[in-house]
């Protein structure tokens, strides 16, 4: 995942423990995304997959939308849009 400044992820915090894909744990809606760089530090996903759940939660997929925040003197605010960069092939969600 990366931010429109193309800052990474570092770490993802996440309720999801359970459900995996191949590669890694699922992402879901309530996931807090934590960013390395600037000008972003946080992010968190709005539109999460439709039909697709894993321990009750939406899951997020390719077509997910998500946004990044900021720090500013009024506190966070948004800096743009949330990415998935490679999304692992073998799985499948809509």
């Amino acid at each position: 995942m990366t931010d429109s400044a193309a800052s990474t992820a570092t770490t993802v915090v996440s309720a999801n423990l359970r459900a995996k894909c191949p590669s890694a744990a699922l992402a879901t809606v309530t996931d807090i995304v934590t960013l390395s760089g600037s000008p972003s530090v946080l992010g968190n996903w709005l539109v999460p997959a439709l039909r697709c759940k894993a321990g009750g939660l939406p899951v997020i997929n390719s077509s997910s939308v998500g946004i990044a925040y900021a720090p500013s003197p009024s506190g966070l605010t948004p800096s743009g849009p949330l990415r998935i960069n490679a999304p692992d092939q073998r799985t499948s969600c809509t």
